[in-house]
């Protein structure tokens, strides 16, 4: 058995699809490519693939991963080939390699997550928006009431930003962000986003923004993040 790392893009309209949707899709792409794919066992076999982390409806992805076992050793570029031909639009293969089969579960090596978040904010100025951005990472902590299930928490964000910068070009702002992801717990680009509206005082809400997942990183030495692909 053969396990292979592949990185692939979702964009729309694939990014309006959900996350067990977008197993199905893959599991029907794996069928159609005639790759030696493994199966689980049980009454009802499904293609063995794994996949780093979901994204959440609407939020385009760059670099997605998910791992996919194959019973027989075949180069990179063909599979990149066979699954190319198969996906749906909004789905595209950018990068194929070959993983050890006793190394980690992917999600388990998760930590961390970059995103773009783009928007309009009217009146908005560069200096503004520099000011806000050196007060949220110069901040010794950023409570936020995050929303669940069971109703509001108060949870430190502070930790858990490890990058921001600001760009502003006219009314229009993007926000690129490198924020804590995986087991360890996680940070969401429009809790980041909320965060620079209300430190800033603009006028705005976090749903108008446009979210993009750029990469997902492992832990490297020390601190810091490496990619993961």
């Amino acid at each position: 058995m053969y396990r292979y790392r592949l990185a692939f893009r979702k964009e729309s309209p694939a990014c309006w699809v959900g996350h067990l949707d977008l197993v199905r899709l893959f599991e029907q792409a794996l069928r159609r490519s005639a790759l030696p794919v493994v199966y689980s066992g049980g009454f009802n076999p499904r293609p063995r693939l794994v996949f780093a982390a979901p994204l959440p409806v609407g939020v385009r992805g760059l670099r997605e991963l998910v791992d996919v076992y194959l019973s027989s050793l075949l180069s990179p570029a063909l599979i990149q080939e066979r699954l190319a031909a198969v996906l749906p639009q909004g789905l595209a293969l950018v990068g194929v390699r070959r993983v050890p089969l006793e190394a980690p579960a992917l999600a388990s090596l998760v930590a961390g997550a970059a995103y773009r978040a783009e928007g309009e904010l009217a009146g908005i100025t560069p200096r503004e928006a520099e000011t806000t951005r050196q007060a949220i990472l110069e901040a010794s902590s950023l409570p936020y009431q995050r929303r669940g299930p069971k109703g509001a928490k108060e949870v430190d964000l502070r930790p858990g930003i490890r990058q921001l910068q600001v760009e502003v070009k006219g009314e229009q702002v993007v926000l690129e962000m490198l924020v804590r992801a995986g087991q360890e717990g996680n940070v969401r680009p429009e809790e980041v986003v909320a965060l620079f509206l209300k430190t800033g005082g603009f006028a705005g809400e976090p749903e108008d923004f446009y979210y993009c997942r750029t990469a997902l990183f492992a832990k490297g030495p020390g601190e810091k993040l490496i990619p993961l692909f």
